[in-house]
């Protein structure tokens, strides 16, 4: 079977996008091996993406086997009520899950820590959120090695400490 007809048979859950996130984040690693400095931070943003959405889901209730596109909107439009000023542009933006998972710990009473808070904002926001967009896959970025490195180091934060948001 075709691999469009088996994504589109089997739609994703969490599970899968956790999955996915590591698979993306291994072959960042590859591409920065190979000095392929604009793909290595096209995965490295798409694999944070991934591990932040995880966070928001979870913080939800959502469990690994839940799907993870009702999730999405859902996110969104509970975002919009408890959140407002939080904008939302696409569903690839990164600032826009850390504020959702900001905005939903205080929902919660359950504040971040402030060192986790600032830590947070210094790897997905000051960092990957300034070198990464969706729309890098149009284009050559012109990403540099070190910026790559920066990135690499902003991706592992996340994926080492995505479970302690929950």
């Amino acid at each position: 079977m075709p691999l469009r007809q088996i994504v589109l048979a089997s739609p994703e859950t969490l599970s899968d996008m956790l999955l996915a996130a590591e698979d993306r984040y291994q072959d960042a690693e590859e591409l920065l091996a190979q000095r392929r400095y604009d793909g290595c931070v096209y995965l490295l943003g798409f694999s944070a993406e991934m591990w932040l959405k995880a966070v928001c889901m979870r913080l939800r209730g959502l469990t690994p086997a839940d799907l993870v596109m009702p999730a999405l909107p859902a996110l969104r439009k509970l975002m919009k009520q408890i959140a407002p000023a939080v904008l939302f542009t696409d569903y690839h933006d990164l600032s826009f899950y850390v504020r959702s998972i900001e905005a939903l710990r205080l929902d919660m009473l359950r504040p971040l820590a402030p060192d986790l808070q600032r830590e947070l904002n210094a790897k997905m926001i000051s960092v990957l959120y300034a070198e990464w967009i969706v729309d890098m896959r149009y284009r050559r970025s012109g990403r540099t090695e070190p910026q790559a490195w920066q990135s690499l180091e902003s991706a592992w934060w996340i994926k080492s400490n995505w479970i302690q948001f929950l």
